[in-house]
């Protein structure tokens, strides 16, 4: 699973919405591949997996984590410059933040405790994606298209 990064070989920001949002959409992609993935090697029981595998697995949950935040930000900030944030988009980031905070705290050092938390993850980024970012992003986009 690739890293969730900026576009090689430019690592400048995009500037427009409508470079911003297509990265912010590849950037869902990832996150939505890497929690599939976790989920489905997580279904596998600890004694079918090598030590090596079970580290990776820990390491890629806390990627997860790590790439989850900085979306969430990076998704914030350009959304707010088109005043196309609201309070409830802001709130819902936080309980998701909050969610994938603790259940890391819990499901670090114990496997079992990841699964839940993963398939939790899963099912709030389905939603929230689907339904907020896509009110907000459609608002970003005519807002944008006003200030050409």
């Amino acid at each position: 699973m690739p890293a969730l990064v900026l576009d090689a070989p430019s690592l400048t920001m995009p500037r427009q919405w409508a470079q911003q949002s297509q990265l912010l959409e590849r950037q869902h992609d990832r996150l939505e591949a890497l929690l599939a993935d976790l989920i489905e090697r997580h279904a596998v029981p600890d004694q079918e997996r090598t030590p090596q595998q079970l580290e990776l697995d820990r390491r890629d949950c806390g990627r997860l984590l790590r790439q989850l935040g900085l979306h969430l930000r990076l998704e914030e900030r350009w959304l707010a410059r088109l005043h196309s944030f609201c309070g409830g988009h802001g709130s819902s980031h936080r309980q998701a933040a909050a969610l994938a905070a603790d259940g890391w705290a819990r499901g670090k050092s114990l496997r079992g405790a990841r699964l839940p938390w993963l398939m939790d993850l899963q099912e709030w980024f389905h939603q929230h994606r689907h339904g907020a970012d896509a009110i907000a992003y459609r608002r970003a986009e005519a807002r944008a298209r006003g200030q050409s």
